[in-house]
């Protein structure tokens, strides 16, 4: 959906690389077979993070296969069978993504919300058919979405509401479990909403005082230039703190496997970013010319 949580490849072993590869083209291929090619469009980072974290949780080992698809048909790839973490992250992919398109209509105007449009016509049968599978984690993310857009159109001058708002959002689609573990994913996909929608501020930062769109960061600090350097640090505290979070809970998991891979990813995949971020330096993607090539 955003594409901010990835891992750090240099400090990966090759056979970690392969496994995220493996997972993101598992997570491609589920959403494919459950809902279409169009749906594909929107994976991301942040999705294969979410699959790799509850594949994590399930203690049979997930079988590997070789498949092609449009992006490789010549080389196939080695995917990752689909477990009940990798179907629930397509299913939750699917709802994110169609409730976005929904917020681009909402907010944007011209081609931007021409195109929303067009994607939020071709997406509606898979949305139908992801409320039909999670119609709670559905009504979640409409009414956390809904709270969302009244702050924005209030122009609520603060980062912890919007923050908290869409953090309740992610935090609300963690999987049944038992009571500890329920607790403990709650905990940390809480602070990964915050940290994603603090960090989406700070990158849209120049587009949105382009724009006049609400920014939550350019609101609480009165910023009218594209320039964190003056609440740099403010900034870097907060999102810190949320890090630190999502680490502590993390550590509480009972994880059979990926727990180095993921440990890449949150104590230094999403700490780079949010330099990168802060900094002015980040790429989407990594720089790379296509996406889902680490």
């Amino acid at each position: 959906m955003f594409g901010f949580i990835r891992p750090v490849k240099p400090e990966l072993r090759v056979r970690e690389v392969k496994r995220f590869q493996s997972v993101y083209c598992g997570l491609c291929h589920t959403i494919r077979a459950r809902y279409g090619h169009i749906h594909t469009m929107f994976l991301s980072y942040d999705m294969t993070f979410l699959a790799l974290v509850l594949g994590s949780l399930e203690p049979e080992e997930p079988a590997l296969c070789r498949k092609r698809c449009a992006a490789s048909p010549v080389r196939p790839k080695v995917v990752c069978s689909a477990g009940a973490g990798m179907e629930r992250t397509a299913d939750l992919s699917v709802l994110l993504n169609y409730h976005k398109l929904q917020d681009t209509i909402a907010d944007e105007r011209g081609s931007k919300r021409q195109a929303a449009r067009m994607l939020s016509g071709l997406a509606r049968p898979g949305y139908r058919k992801a409320r039909t599978r999670l119609p709670e984690e559905d009504q979640i993310m409409a009414t956390c979405l809904a709270d969302l857009a009244a702050l924005e159109q209030a122009q609520t001058p603060s980062l912890d509401r919007p923050a908290d708002t869409f953090a309740r959002l992610l935090a609300g689609a963690v999987p049944q479990a038992d009571d500890a573990t329920m607790r403990i994913l709650r905990q940390m996909f809480y602070h990964t909403g915050r940290w994603v929608y603090l960090i989406d501020a700070c990158a849209d930062l120049t587009d949105d005082l382009q724009h006049g769109a609400y920014n939550p960061v350019a609101l609480r600090f009165g910023l009218t230039a594209p320039d964190l350097e003056p609440v740099r640090e403010t900034l870097e505290i907060t999102l810190q703190r949320s890090l630190a979070d999502i680490y502590n809970a993390f550590q509480l998991l009972d994880v059979y496997r990926d727990r180095e891979l993921l440990e890449n990813i949150i104590c230094l995949g999403m700490p780079l970013v949010t330099r990168q971020v802060l900094d002015g330096t980040y790429q989407s993607n990594g720089g790379q010319s296509r996406h889902g090539s680490l």
